[in-house]
């Protein structure tokens, strides 16, 4: 398909066919699509939960407004937001600088000098400010997940309709370490697609000549 066919093809799936599961080959390609989605500063901003445990799932579809696709799907991908990962000398920064092996020093110091620089000008060490941040860097990577699902004739529902708070608390993640972003199930549809429906370019795009 070229990009625009998958775009047309995807579409927030509600419910999923049980009986029909996705192949590893085709899901390990789907997350690594998330793994190599762009991120502000390169800073990668997330981590993939694949939670597959029935149990599990029917506590977050609870806590989720009661949504099927989260029972229903193949795979249900949790994003997490970074937020201790990515604050001021944190290792994992300290990591994400020096994992160019044969970089100059000099390299390195000037990362240093970046992060330092950014984090603390536009951050200021705050909880809040860096999950927002973050959760917008998920929307990338989910985003890059669901165009490869739909390029390998997969669905998926992209859902933030849940407890944020009682999610982490289900999920046993510090809620000042990594907070969940959104949820991604994955699988493959029962009812056909309905029929997609955006505004006109006319009326979404102007041109500044």
């Amino acid at each position: 398909m070229t990009h625009l066919e998958i775009m047309k093809f995807r579409h927030a799936c509600k419910i999923f066919d049980e009986n029909k599961k996705i192949g590893k080959a085709n899901f390990d390609a789907i997350l690594q699509a998330g793994i190599l989605a762009p991120s502000s500063t390169g800073l990668e901003q997330w981590d993939f939960l694949v939670v597959q445990k029935k149990a599990l799932r029917e506590q977050i579809r609870e806590k989720s407004w009661n949504q099927p696709q989260i029972t229903s799907c193949s795979h249900l991908v949790v994003i997490l937001a970074k937020i201790k990962d990515i604050k001021l000398g944190s290792d994992y920064i300290e990591r994400m600088i020096t994992r160019k092996k044969d970089e100059a020093p000099k390299y390195i110091g000037d990362r240093h000098k970046f992060y330092q620089d950014f984090l603390s000008g536009y951050f200021h060490n705050d909880d809040e400010e860096l999950f927002n941040w973050s959760h917008a860097q998920c929307m990338f990577a989910a985003l890059a997940m669901m165009n490869e699902a739909a390029s390998r004739g997969i669905d998926s529902c992209p859902m933030e309709g849940f407890d944020r708070a009682a999610l982490n608390e289900i999920l046993g993640i510090d809620w000042n370490d990594r907070r969940v972003a959104l949820l991604v199930p994955f699988g493959y549809r029962v009812n056909p697609q309905p029929q997609k429906i955006r505004r006109s370019m006319d009326d979404v795009v102007k041109w500044i000549e």
